[in-house]
């Protein structure tokens, strides 16, 4: 009763995202256009399938509020700015970014003075950070990662640092079997079937045997079983959802249903689907034995084998992330904010609650939530993708907690980083390190990290949490 009382005090709107198409070499005649630019940041909306930065420049003048615009290939999105202060080259990675403001005469601001850099990463082999032992007076200082007693951070197993805000993981394995048939896989979360003791993971998929290059048209869900929690995710890979399906999140609702978020509805996009082999995927299309579900952003099953049926009602939101109460109650996180509803059915609040505020450059993008044995709510979110936040390859992964999971800390990294640390004492770095979910025990102590690693050999990793008594682990800052 006291989380419903709280919806009526939602009142911030929700931002959006956009994508886009080829740049133009030449100025348009209504707009003055940057190329190889991102005005990064100041979103006011974004819109989807638009035809080239021409477009978007028309986009932007018939939109109220609208004084810029950057234009992103690869997935055709206009995004409407009200500044240029985060004018700065395009990201590498991302194609060539084009950007204007909607009038030919103007002038845009000068660029805003760069954010600060994150604090430096560990050398690999180089010495930890602290474990605990921060100034505290609360668990609040200790990032709810740990306890405060005698006035200082005492870790959780799971966290590390000096006030327990970094994650703590151990070595991962060479192959988890999420590199399916050779082509790409990005991000996932997996829960634990408890008729079969096996984990199910849900993973996108690149169809067509492509890369990640192709994500704004060739992405699909699909699921796999392991054993363990980290995989190998080996056995009987089954398509979940067809393309444009991407960036899958799967909980379990209170009255045992399984619900599978996830942003597309498996309707093809105006962005042309391209196998990238001669070779027949074995997910796309469909198999006979494997139907495809209704077309829903949302889709829900009794089982985590399916069959999936489609959830009316529920907000589409950017990247969603939910979270259950037993009472039903639920919170629907995206990239800034989170709504709220009495229960899956509605009704839905029509405000957007902020969550992580943005820290200059750093937006809190894919957040992956959940509470902890204590009863607190942690948000892990990419802080690295190179497109919106700090340089590809610098360890900035983000880490806010909550004592409600509506009022949040402000932002803390590098929680995780960019180098893989492997049970054979080798170690990888990675340019971006994305979509972090979190797997749990039953009393909400998190087990297994999961998040896609690219673009050198693109996939998804999944690391299982240090427990009390292990001693074989590190610091994804290292």
């Amino acid at each position: 009763m006291m989380l419903v009382l709280l919806t009526a005090t939602l009142t911030a709107a929700l931002t959006a995202r956009a994508t886009s198409s080829p740049p133009l070499q030449a100025p348009l005649a209504s707009c003055k256009v940057f190329n190889d630019t991102d005005f990064n940041g100041h979103d006011l909306k974004a819109a989807h399938g638009v035809a080239g930065p021409d477009a978007c420049c028309g986009v932007c003048q018939s939109t109220a509020g609208c004084g810029f615009w950057t234009y992103m290939p690869g997935g055709n999105v206009c995004y409407m700015k009200t500044s240029d202060a985060g004018r700065r080259p395009s990201p590498s990675g991302h194609g060539t970014y084009v950007s204007g403001c909607k009038d030919s005469s103007c002038a845009p601001a000068p660029p805003a003075p760069p954010a600060p850099p994150p604090p430096p990463p560990f050398a690999p082999g180089g010495p930890p950070p602290p474990h605990g032992g921060g100034t505290c007076a609360s668990e609040w200082d200790c990032s709810l990662g740990g306890l405060c007693s005698a006035g200082k951070c005492v870790c959780d197993a799971q966290y590390t640092g000096e006030h327990c805000a970094v994650l703590r993981l151990r070595r991962a394995k060479l192959d988890n079997g999420m590199q399916m048939n050779g082509t790409h896989t990005w991000g996932g979360h997996a829960l634990k079937d408890k008729t079969s003791g096996k984990w199910v993971g849900f993973f996108s998929y690149m169809a067509g045997l492509c890369d990640l290059g192709t994500w704004g048209s060739n992405s699909m869900i699909v699921s796999a079983v392991s054993d363990l929690p980290d995989g190998p995710y080996s056995q009987k890979p089954t398509p979940v959802v067809g393309p444009w399906s991407h960036n899958a999140m799967i909980s379990q609702h209170p009255n045992g249903s399984y619900v599978l978020f996830h942003i597309g509805s498996g309707k093809l996009k105006s962005t042309p689907f391209k196998p990238c082999s001669a070779e027949t995927d074995p997910f796309y299309p469909f198999p006979a034995e494997d139907p495809e579900p209704p077309l829903a952003t949302t889709h829900i099953s009794e089982s985590l084998h399916g069959p999936w049926r489609a959830a009316p009602g529920v907000p589409a939101l950017n990247n969603p992330c939910p979270f259950f109460f037993e009472n039903g109650t639920t919170l629907i996180f995206d990239r800034t904010s989170v709504v709220v509803g009495q229960s899956l059915d509605g009704p839905w609040d029509s405000q957007h609650r902020p969550t992580v505020a943005v820290n200059g450059s750093m937006h809190p993008e894919d957040p992956g939530v959940y509470r902890d044995q204590r009863g607190n709510f942690h948000m892990l979110f990419n802080a690295n993708s190179g497109h919106s936040n700090c340089r590809a390859g610098t360890p900035c992964g983000g880490h806010a907690w909550s004592h409600d999971g509506l009022t949040w800390s402000a932002p803390y990294w590098p929680a995780f980083g960019t180098i893989t640390h492997y049970v054979d004492n080798t170690t990888a770095q990675w340019n971006y390190v994305e979509r972090p979910q979190i797997a749990q025990m039953t009393d909400g102590t998190p087990l297994t990290f999961f998040a896609g690693h690219g673009y050198g050999g693109i996939h998804t990793l999944a690391f299982m949490f240090c427990q009390s008594g292990d001693t074989d682990c590190v610091t994804t800052v290292q």
